[in-house]
């Protein structure tokens, strides 16, 4: 049996981030807020990663960095997975195809996906209230986002500068692609860098 590592490389990596950025982002200090937000370091790494990397990228990235949230928070398990694996997949899928990867688009796709993670976790929270038996309203859900968005917003901006460059330099993959592969996902490299 070969060992392929590629392969290797790309899941010790991936284990190392998620493992430490999950656990960094239980153990930040209230000092590194602003305007009452911290950093949400596992929801930058899997749009990072799903932007940088592609689609399959994204959702395993997603998923196992939405586990780790969930399983650091003690609620159930569910809800940060599927969040952050559609989150890892719509910065694979809804960049793609527009626009070459380099490091200001991917500090934009941070925000936007940043700002579409709030208005679900708004929304889920009315739909699906996490203690039973309280009451939330719409409004009132509405109005406690927009009061942690900004920060939450810059937060996340000033978390994706280093992080975009860690996974840039030192990454899964090496910056000469993934030659082994035959999907769309050929395209990473490199050649597709723009430091601006």
């Amino acid at each position: 049996m070969k060992i392929n590592r590629r392969i290797i490389r790309a899941v010790l990596v991936y284990a190392v981030y998620i493992l430490g950025l999950g656990l960094l982002q239980t153990i930040l200090s209230d000092r590194v807020a602003i305007l009452n937000a911290k950093p949400d370091l596992t929801l930058v790494l899997a749009v990072l990663a799903g932007y940088l990397f592609g689609q399959r990228d994204g959702i395993t990235v997603g998923l196992l960095a939405g586990f780790m949230r969930d399983a650091l928070a003690g609620r159930g398990l569910g809800l940060g997975m599927l969040l952050l694996m559609y989150a890892g997949l719509t910065a694979a899928v809804a960049f793609r195809g527009f626009f070459r990867r380099n490091i200001s688009l991917g500090l934009i796709l941070v925000i936007l996906e940043t700002v579409m993670y709030h208005l679900m976790i708004t929304f889920l929270t009315f739909a699906v209230p996490v203690l039973p038996g309280v009451a939330y309203t719409l409004p009132g859900l509405y109005q406690h986002m927009l009061q942690i968005l900004p920060g939450a917003l810059i937060t996340n901006t000033l978390a994706g500068i280093p992080l975009i460059l860690l996974l840039y330099f030192a990454g899964p993959y090496r910056r000469d692609g993934r030659p082994e592969e035959d999907d769309e996902e050929r395209d990473v490299g490199d050649s597709l860098w723009q430091m601006k």
